[in-house]
């Protein structure tokens, strides 16, 4: 199966489609994620639904996935990260979110994570020789936007500080003008929430009464996520020898944003004992994943964690 994705057809993105419907279908008769009564979205509010609105919302989850899926793959092909195209990425993308309650209930932290690729997509086209204030700025508008989906995002900001001097040398007004994006439609969307007065909850995801087996759960697929990001970092290495100054920035970002997400699922773990706010890590994994497979000295090792990965993705829902 990685071998028709690691190759350049594009025909295998009409794929997946089917892994999302299955991955619902799965959880729909199980009941491994309940289905609660809102829709949190950060700082514009909740959105009640009723029993029959809420047997559409799974599906609308698997849209916003969808969309996720393909965008991170177009990002990952557009921006050069491999000589040659691949659509692993979507696949991969959608196996690792599959762990988490985002992928099956529309909430406001998967919005984030579309609205976090267009903002990489705005960061990636800064060039170290050319003005890039109005990349900055668009770059921390559409974090920004993201954060106002899931507030505990604006603390991305000094991490995306750091991110612009992997690429540009410190400029001042870049560093203001990613700061001003980020804090606009904060602003704009903290305003709304007063004038509305609607009430804004940091802890987004419900204890569940079978919270004890999915930790467990959890605890298993934080162990396969671990190895996976070990054997893709040898892999990221081997290339970066290989590569220009310029893969090496670009993989230094996504570093400081998996350090990011492992942060802030530290403190949704520690804070509220849940683990939602880790799939955050999904983002960077799924990109770094692919040259894992593409290296031949750890092309074994990486299919076999994908398989039990993959399998143990299935299985959960039976447990």
């Amino acid at each position: 199966m990685i071998r028709i994705f690691l190759g350049n057809q594009a025909y295998v993105l009409f794929l997946m489609p089917l892994f999302v419907v299955a991955y619902l279908f799965l959880n729909l008769h199980s009941s491994y994620f309940e289905i609660t009564e809102d829709i949190d979205l950060g700082f514009w509010g909740s959105l009640s639904i009723s029993k029959w609105v809420g047997n559409f919302v799974p599906w609308i989850s698997g849209v916003f996935v969808l969309i996720n899926a393909y965008y991170i793959n177009y990002f990952f092909n557009s921006n050069g990260f491999y000589d040659r195209n691949s659509y692993i990425i979507s696949l991969l993308y959608i196996i690792l979110l599959s762990y988490y309650r985002s992928f099956y209930f529309m909430d406001g932290l998967l919005i984030s994570h579309t609205f976090i690729l267009a903002g990489f997509m705005q960061l990636y086209k800064m060039e170290y020789n050319n003005d890039g204030r109005k990349y900055a700025f668009n770059s921390g508008f559409f974090f920004g936007i993201a954060a106002t989906f899931h507030p505990p995002l604006a603390l991305l900001l000094p991490f995306l500080w750091l991110m612009i001097t992997r690429i540009r040398p410190f400029i001042f007004r870049e560093t203001l003008l990613i700061s001003i994006g980020l804090l606009v439609p904060l602003i704009y969307a903290f305003c709304s929430n007063l004038i509305f007065k609607h009430k804004i909850s940091f802890n987004f995801i419900e204890s569940t009464r079978s919270y004890t087996q999915k930790e467990l759960i959890f605890l298993f697929s934080l162990i396969l996520f671990v190895f996976l990001v070990l054997t893709s970092f040898f892999g990221i290495r081997n290339k970066a020898l290989k590569s220009s100054i310029r893969f090496r920035k670009n993989t230094n970002i996504l570093y400081l944003f998996l350090l990011f997400g492992l942060c802030l699922g530290t403190i949704d773990w520690f804070f509220f004992q849940q683990y939602e706010w880790f799939c955050f890590v999904v983002i960077p994994i799924a990109l770094f994943l692919p040259f894992s497979y593409l290296n031949v000295r750890f092309k074994f090792i990486s299919n076999v964690l994908f398989y039990i990965t993959f399998l143990f993705s299935v299985i959960k829902f039976f447990l």
